[in-house]
C-alpha cells in the first residue's frame, strides 16, 4: 500500500473536440452554484444539493468504471456523506460532505482500484490543483487547435503571465505606496465596473477551478517503453514552456523591472531622501503601508525567478533574459532593504513589539534568500543547493534567536526610545509592557524615578515570577531563568507605601 506521488496523476494533452462536454457541465455547475450560493447569508441543505448534482454529473462525464458492488458501497457511502450537511451545516460536516463527493467520484471513475491513501491524498488535493488543471487543460486545447488556430495566438498568450503578474505587482505596490495608489484612484473605473460585479466573477471562477478536476478526471495511464523516439520527444515544448516561454519571460521582466524602478525612486526619493510628501501624509504612514506588502512582492518575485531560469528551461537559451533577471534580484534585494528601513520607522514610531521583531528576521532571511539567487545564478548552481543554503540561513537565524531575551529586549528598546525617556517617540504602552513578564524587569528597574508608573509593571511582573513557581522543581531549571533569580534576589521588591506613592 503507497501513497501516490505527483506523477501518479496524469497530465496530458487534451483535444480541444473533448472539452466541449466536459466545459459546458462546469458551466452548468458554476451556474447551479451562483443559483444556490450568491448573495445568500446562510448554506444548508443547498450545498447538499450542490455537491449531489457535482457528483453525479462528474460520473456521467468521465463514465462510471468501478465494478457494480463496489458503486452500490460507495454509493450508499456518498449519500450518507450528504446527509451530515443536511444535518447541520458545520465545519466537519462540510468536510465530511465534500470528502464523500470527491471519493465517490475518484472510485466511480477510476479504470482500476486503488489504495484508500492514495484515493485520499487525490480527493485532498483536488482543490488545490483545481486552478492548474483548468489552465493547462485550456491552454493545451488552444494549442492543438491547428485547423483554425490564427498565428498570432502563441504570441498574445506569451503577454498573459507578463501582464497578470504585472498586475499583481501593482497591486501589491498599490498597498505598500501610497502616492501609486492615490494616482490609480485617481482613474475612473466605475463606468466599466458598473458593467460586471467582480465579486461575483471571482466567485464564478473559484467554482470553476474546484468543480473542475472532478468533471474532467486525469486518470492515470500506463508509460509506453519506446527505444528510439526520446530524442524526438525531448525537443518538443511543453505547455509550460509555450505559456513561460522566452518571449513572455522577456516582456515580464521589462514590465517588472520598470514597475520596481518606479517603487525604488519613489522611495529613494521620499524615504531615504526625505522629500516632503503630499498634504496629510507623514513618512511613518508611508514606511507603515509598505513594510509588510513589499516583503510579499520580493517573495513572488523570488518565485518568478525560479521559474524563469528553471534548469532546462528557454530563459537560460537568451543572452537577454539573464543580465535582466540579475537586475531584477538586484532591484528586490533594495526593495527588501528598503523594507526594513520602512519598519525601522515603523517601530521608531510605534514601539517593539515581539510581531515587528520577527518581521525584521524575516526580512533579513528573505534579503539572504535574494543573494543566495544571484550566486545560484552566477554560479549555475541547483536548485537543491539554493534550498539547501535557505534552510541553513534559517536554521542559523532560528538557532540565534534561542539565545536572545525578547522580553528584556523589547522592554529596553521601548523604554529607551519612549516620549517619557527620550523626549521623543511613542508614550510607553504600560499594559503591553506588564505582559512581557518577569524578563524585563532588569531593563525597566533603571528608570522608576524617571518614570514612577513602571512601579505597577514591575509589580505585575513580580507576581507572575511567583506564580511561574521557579524555585519548586529543578526540572524548571534554566540559565536565563537562573540569571533572572539571581537579579531578583539582589533587588528584593518592597511595595510602594500608599502614603507616599502620590497621585502618579
Amino acid at each position: 500500500m503507497s501513497i501516490a506521488t505527483a506523477s501518479d496523476f496524469e497530465i496530458a494533452p487534451v483535444p480541444a473536440r473533448l472539452l466541449l462536454l466536459p466545459l459546458a457541465a462546469a458551466i452548468a455547475c458554476v451556474a447551479l452554484a451562483d443559483w444556490l450560493f450568491w448573495d445568500w447569508q446562510t448554506i444548508g441543505v443547498s450545498l447538499a444539493l450542490f455537491l449531489g448534482a457535482l457528483g453525479v454529473v462528474a460520473v456521467f462525464i468521465n463514465g462510471a468504471r468501478a465494478p457494480k458492488n463496489t458503486q452500490i458501497v460507495i454509493g450508499a457511502a456518498f449519500v450518507i456523506g450528504l446527509l451530515a450537511v443536511v444535518e447541520d451545516c458545520s465545519d466537519l460536516s462540510r468536510t465530511v460532505a465534500e470528502l464523500a463527493t470527491a471519493l465517490f467520484v475518484i472510485i466511480m471513475t477510476a479504470p482500476e482500484a486503488s489504495s484508500w491513501p492514495r484515493n485520499l491524498l487525490e480527493a485532498v488535493t483536488l482543490p488545490f490543483r483545481g486552478p492548474f488543471q483548468l489552465i493547462g487543460d485550456l491552454f493545451g486545447a488552444l494549442r492543438r487547435m491547428k485547423s483554425w488556430t490564427p498565428n498570432w495566438l502563441g504570441s498574445l498568450v506569451a503577454w498573459i503571465v507578463p501582464l497578470c503578474v504585472f498586475a499583481v505587482f501593482l497591486a501589491l505596490f498599490a498597498q505598500a505606496n501610497p502616492l501609486i495608489e492615490n494616482t490609480l484612484m485617481q482613474i475612473d473605473l466605475r463606468a466599466f465596473l458598473n458593467l460586471f460585479n467582480l465579486w461575483r466573477i471571482a466567485f464564478w471562477l473559484m467554482m470553476a477551478c474546484i468543480t473542475w478536476p472532478l468533471i474532467r478526471r486525469r486518470l492515470r495511464r500506463k508509460p509506453v517503453r519506446e527505444s528510439e523516439p526520446r530524442a524526438a520527444v525531448a525537443t518538443q515544448t511543453s505547455d509550460l514552456d509555450f505559456l513561460l516561454g522566452t518571449r513572455a519571460m522577456l516582456r515580464s521582466l521589462i514590465l517588472f523591472n520598470a514597475l520596481f524602478a518606479l517603487q525604488s525612486g519613489l522611495d529613494l526619493t521620499y524615504l531615504w531622501g526625505g522629500a516632503n510628501l503630499p498634504d496629510g501624509m507623514s513618512h511613518a504612514q508611508y514606511a507603515h503601508r509598505g513594510a509588510y506588502p513589499l516583503i510579499a512582492t520580493a517573495l513572488l518575485a523570488a518565485g518568478f525567478v525560479l521559474i524563469a531560469m528553471r534548469p532546462g528551461g528557454p530563459s537560460q537559451q537568451s543572452r537577454l533574459i539573464r543580465p535582466l533577471v540579475l537586475l531584477w534580484v538586484g532591484q528586490n534585494i533594495l526593495l527588501v532593504i528598503s523594507s526594513i528601513f520602512r519598519l525601522d520607522l515603523y517601530v521608531a514610531a510605534y514601539s517593539l513589539t515581539y510581531l515587528r521583531f520577527a518581521a525584521f528576521i524575516w526580512m533579513v532571511l528573505v534579503a539572504i534568500g535574494l543573494v543566495l539567487i544571484l550566486i545560484q545564478i552566477e554560479l549555475k548552481k541547483s536548485n537543491r543547493w539554493l534550498l539547501s543554503a535557505n534552510a541553513i540561513s534559517l536554521v542559523l537565524a532560528l538557532y540565534a534567536c534561542c539565545f536572545i531575551n525578547l522580553p528584556y529586549l523589547v522592554a529596553s528598546y521601548n523604554v529607551q526610545h519612549s516620549q517619557e525617556i527620550a523626549g521623543a517617540g511613542p508614550k510607553l504602552d504600560l499594559c503591553y509592557l506588564g505582559s512581557l513578564g518577569p524578563q524585563a524587569e532588569p531593563a525597566l528597574r533603571p528608570h522608576l524615578k524617571q518614570i514612577p508608573a513602571l512601579e505597577h509593571v514591575i509589580s505585575r511582573g513580580r507576581n507572575a515570577n511567583h506564580r511561574l513557581g521557579y524555585h519548586e522543581n529543578w526540572r524548571g531549571w534554566g540559565f536565563r531563568t537562573w540569571r533572572l533569580e539571581r537579579y531578583l534576589a539582589n533587588n528584593p521588591y518592597t511595595p510602594p507605601n500608599p502614603d507616599q506613592s502620590g497621585k502618579g
